[in-house]
């Protein structure tokens, strides 16, 4: 499979849970706090372009959209409902891709978002998504830290 389709999949994968790319950017700058918003968000737009260019951070995507269509199936060794406490790989898939975008400071960031959860995380963690909130939550803060590093 070819970049252009497994991003393709992503993508229409994430659109079941009503989730866009127009929906992460609005989500990421919620908690921007700067004058130059707009140029901020076209900044934004085309690093989130870029990293879904990335076989590896679309591998990981994929896997936290599958995970989460498995645990809506009942087939993960846990309850689903409710996001048990002591299942946390949830959140090591959104630092680890949070971390694949730009290391470090993405981590800090992460952190950050999935506390917050502002815009499209708190609608999908407010449904129950166990994976898909902590993987959003995890590529708008990496490629938010990569905004400001350029």
């Amino acid at each position: 499979m070819d970049i252009s389709k497994s991003k393709n999949l992503l993508l229409k994968g994430l659109e079941r849970y009503g989730v866009d790319l127009e929906s992460i950017i609005d989500t990421a700058m919620e908690l921007c706090i700067s004058e130059d918003r707009e140029n901020i968000r076209l900044k934004l737009r085309k690093v989130m372009l870029k990293k879904l260019e990335d076989p590896n951070l679309l591998i990981l995507m994929i896997a936290a959209l599958k995970l989460e269509e498995e645990g809506m199936k009942g087939n993960l060794p846990f309850t689903y409902k409710g996001d048990p406490i002591h299942i946390y790989i949830d959140e090591v898939i959104g630092m680890t891709i949070a971390n694949e975008i730009s290391g470090t400071k993405g981590i800090f960031n992460f952190r950050w978002y999935d506390a917050k959860k502002p815009g499209i995380i708190g609608e999908l963690d407010k449904r129950g998504c166990v994976f898909l909130d902590d993987a959003i939550a995890g590529f708008i803060a990496g490629c938010m830290s990569r905004v400001f590093e350029e």
